[in-house]
């Protein structure tokens, strides 16, 4: 997959571990490399409670985003972790806007905009939208590979029982010390 000449690696949350320094690592990767983005308690929060589909009583900041979205029939084209500055992970919002006659009928026309987002932000309104997590070639290849480094159980046989299926990614996903908290923020 390629964006403006860039090639793109698909990633998905693997593990979502913390607290951590007032934070939480979120661990993103795909069959070939595993890499970790800390991330803020509100973000690690959201992340999780998309993952385990919790819905809040009012809506929550991710939630007002993408109720506003879905007002103006703006959609996530796509969600790119794309560049890394001062070891900060930056991403790029890709939305796209169809534009439709009264009758409900596509115009023929389309707006799309590319926003600089925070990476965390980012996951969240990914994993809102149902969209892959892309992540460039050249962060994909500047971060650390710590496959190696998560356990999903003390074994081997353990961990290929412990590891997510297919079907259901999330499963297995250990969350560490994180207690979700049902009340508005």
């Amino acid at each position: 997959m390629a964006e403006n000449g860039a090639e793109l690696e698909v990633v998905k949350v693997k593990k979502v571990a913390g607290p951590i320094d007032g934070g939480a690592a979120v661990f993103l990767g795909n069959e070939r490399k595993t890499f970790v983005i800390f991330v803020g308690l509100y973000e690690a929060n959201a992340i999780i409670k998309e993952i385990q589909e919790q819905k809040s009583i009012r809506p929550l900041t991710h939630d007002l985003l993408h109720n506003l979205m879905l007002g103006f029939d703006v959609g996530v084209k796509q969600v790119i972790i794309s560049d890394i500055i001062d070891n900060t992970f930056c991403a790029t919002l890709v939305l796209q806007q169809v534009i439709s006659t009264g009758n409900e009928e596509w115009a023929g026309k389309r707006n799309e905009v590319r926003i600089d987002a925070r990476a965390s932000d980012s996951i969240v309104v990914a994993l809102k939208a149902r969209k892959d997590i892309l992540v460039t070639r050249r962060v994909f290849d500047q971060v650390e590979d710590v496959t190696d480094k998560i356990h999903w159980g003390e074994s081997e046989e353990e961990a290929k029982e412990e590891a997510p299926s297919e079907e259901n990614p999330f499963e297995n996903l250990d969350f560490g010390e994180f207690k979700i908290e049902d009340e508005d923020e």
